[in-house]
């Protein structure tokens, strides 16, 4: 930021009205106060030189004192427009890395499916089994929303079944499929035009080789191709981070400066390139300057998918109208000299401008008396101007500081409110996939075969065991998987470490009970948030859906998801803390996530509550109806914080529906 501001001060500055308006305002009583001092050196022969001179001392300190001050006017609305910018391009790329990193394992299981495996060795298809297999996909995107398509291929690029009836492809000669079969990782990922969307400017599709079983060396059948609903998701992004009529606009660019997606499509194009610069930094295009700012990923469990970024990209003309909107500051000016949300050269600018006052009350009350003992009667106009403008110039100092506590408070207040937002949407994305996983799973044919018999015999179990524990492998936010029969006896896990609770009952708060009474592929249940001897005896959520028997659709069992709450939220909650310009979280910052009653349910190092109490704070914090957000400066536990709180409003389909409600509310704290 500093380079940006030394850079492109006077740029800078034009573009800020209101620090132009206390320039000019200071610029005008400075001229004055150079008309008086001639005036009363010509006219006041009978005063001490010193008088004046004292005077003169004092404008220039003033003088002095507003560059300083000027220069923190500056500084300070351009770190408002910089975190605001930087938080929205951030958020864009690490949400959607977040959410291509649940693909990657979804493609890797979904490529294993026996339906989809025996479906390709098949070699006399008839119209029955391509329906049959488009029904299955169309269940799995029934839970999995985010794709559009579903591409199945032989080794050849010939297109044995596919999701899109719109879509009537039979072959394909895009190179991902050779590529995919020779790739020795897990996933292939593509974003560009394809022949298998024909219809698309450009595919995110995530592939892989389809074998006749997990063994290694295995034969490859085919590929899989999972084609990600992008546009769709960006938009959902961007309309979370952003209003329409927003002047900044947000995009997804490529490594190589290309326009993956962007918020404002009518200002700047999918497939344009921008220019590379820093970050910030300023940069014209068209004739026309902007703040640019752009974010890598911090990627994801150590996904970072194609290398894009995020930008922000705020027209300089539009990027500082809120230096005139800033309300009444929310503390007075005594405060400010103890507060932690204010720089120590700005509390020196408050100190200064009081004494250099004060000075100059002193100096005018000696020159009274200097005048009154030399009968200089001539002189006291000019004192009196001189103390009028001395005033003058005082109330800016008083007004502009005003201006920077509210252009500081709305900053920070904006932060913590925007981090709010940030983490209860990270945590309705992230258990939105908890509840399509039980549901999927929930329907593998080999689950069904084995619960519809009348007893699960030992190599069953076992073989349910080892499903369980390959899925588990890829999805690896789940600390143990287990399926029970009707009955709700647990038949199967796949953590080997909890294989003891193999022929127990269900725990009645697990929301298996539920599961066993639905009959509906599109229903689940979750637990309340609990301790769970499936969690060790700590507290957290178990998402479950009914296993239903493979013809007669009657429930034969059900299987049960055990989240890893513990580290889970917390990581949520640390990604969403307020950073500095080095990505480290401000010293004293902490968040939590609350249900409604106020129990936490999640809190990070340093918070002075833990799992399980009841947060102790104003009961109006935790009302918010969902998707509200707040923030306010508070006392809790003694300190005084800035506070943010925004309320869970769920993601797609879920919790918003009907299929779920779990309201949750997100607390970030910043010491203030």
């Amino acid at each position: 930021m500093e380079q940006l501001l030394s850079n492109n001060r006077q740029k800078l500055q034009a573009a800020i009205p209101l620090i132009n308006n206390y320039n000019d305002r200071f610029d005008d009583l400075n001229h004055w106060w150079g008309k008086i001092s001639l005036i009363g050196k010509i006219n006041s022969h009978n005063v001490s030189d010193s008088i004046l001179e004292e005077m003169l001392s004092t404008k220039e300190k003033f003088s002095e004192l507003q560059g300083r001050l000027i220069q923190n006017l500056m500084k300070e609305h351009l770190l408002k427009r910089l975190a605001d910018d930087h938080n929205k391009s951030q958020v864009a790329i690490d949400i959607l890395i977040r959410n291509l990193f649940e693909r990657t394992a979804d493609v890797g299981f979904l490529a294993t499916d026996d339906d989809i495996r025996a479906f390709l060795l098949h070699t006399d298809k008839q119209t029955e089994d391509i329906e049959n297999i488009r029904h299955r996909l169309a269940e799995y995107v029934k839970k999995y929303s985010v794709y559009d398509e579903i591409v199945l291929l032989d080794t050849q690029g010939r297109v044995k079944a596919n999701l899109d009836i719109d879509s009537p492809i039979e072959f394909s000669e895009d190179p991902l499929i050779p590529i995919t079969l020779a790739s020795t990782e897990d996933y292939t990922e593509t974003f560009r035009y394809s022949d298998l969307q024909p219809h698309k400017r450009n595919s995110l599709i995530y592939s892989c080789v389809i074998k006749e079983s997990n063994e290694k060396d295995a034969k490859a059948l085919g590929v899989l191709c999972l084609c990600f609903k992008f546009d769709d998701e960006m938009q959902s992004i961007f309309s979370n981070l952003q209003s329409e009529r927003a002047a900044s606009s947000i995009m997804i660019v490529s490594e190589s400066r290309e326009v993956m997606a962007t918020s404002h499509s009518q200002k700047f194009k999918v497939g344009e390139k921008i220019p590379n610069s820093g970050s910030p930094d300023l940069i014209t295009i068209k004739n026309k300057s902007y703040i640019s700012t752009t974010s890598k990923t911090k990627g994801y469990q150590g996904f970072e998918g194609l290398s894009w970024q995020g930008v922000a990209m705020t027209p300089l003309n539009d990027a500082f109208k809120h230096s005139n909107e800033t309300g009444k500051p929310q503390t007075d000016s005594c405060q400010l000299l103890n507060s932690q949300l204010f720089s120590d050269d700005l509390k020196q600018i408050f100190k200064t401008s009081m004494l250099i006052n004060d000075d100059l009350s002193l100096v005018v009350l000696n020159g009274i008396i200097a005048a009154a003992r030399n009968n200089a009667v001539e002189f006291m106009p000019v004192l009196s101007e001189i103390k009028s403008t001395g005033e003058s110039i005082a109330l800016i100092f008083s007004d502009s500081i005003d201006n920077l506590q509210s252009t500081v408070i709305s900053a920070r207040l904006g932060d913590v409110r925007f981090c709010a937002s940030l983490a209860v949407d990270i945590m309705d994305r992230n258990l939105y996939e908890r509840a399509n996983d039980c549901r999927w799973w929930a329907l593998t044919t080999v689950f069904r075969q084995y619960l519809q018999l009348p007893t699960v015999g030992p190599d069953a179990q076992q073989e349910i065991s080892n499903i369980l524990g390959y899925i588990n492998d890829l999805y690896t936010v789940y600390t143990n998987l287990y399926v029970y029969d009707k009955n709700g006896i647990i038949v199967a896990v796949s953590n080997k470490d909890h294989a003891s609770v193999i022929g127990d009952k269900v725990d009645t708060q697990s929301g298996a009970i539920d599961a066993l009474s639905c009959t509906d592929s599109q229903k689940y249940s979750v637990s309340k948030f609990v301790p769970s001897k499936q969690y060790d005896n700590k507290h957290t959520y178990v998402y479950n859906a009914s296993i239903t028997s493979l013809k007669q659709n009657n429930v034969v069992g059900g299987i049960g998801i055990v989240f890893d709450s513990a580290p889970q939220f917390t990581e949520m909650l640390n990604d969403s803390l307020p950073k500095d310009e080095s990505g480290h979280t401000l010293t004293g910052c902490f968040g939590m996530f609350c249900q409604p009653d106020g129990m936490i349910i999640s809190a990070t190092e340093g918070s002075p509550q833990q799992v399980g109490d009841v947060i102790e704070i104003d009961d109006t914090l935790l009302g918010l109806k969902n998707g509200e957000k707040d923030s306010r400066i508070t006392n809790y536990q003694g300190k005084k914080y800035a506070i943010g709180i925004a309320a869970s409003k769920g993601y797609r389909e879920y919790k918003t529906t009907g299929d779920y409600q779990n309201d949750v509310v997100a607390f970030i704290m910043m010491p203030s």
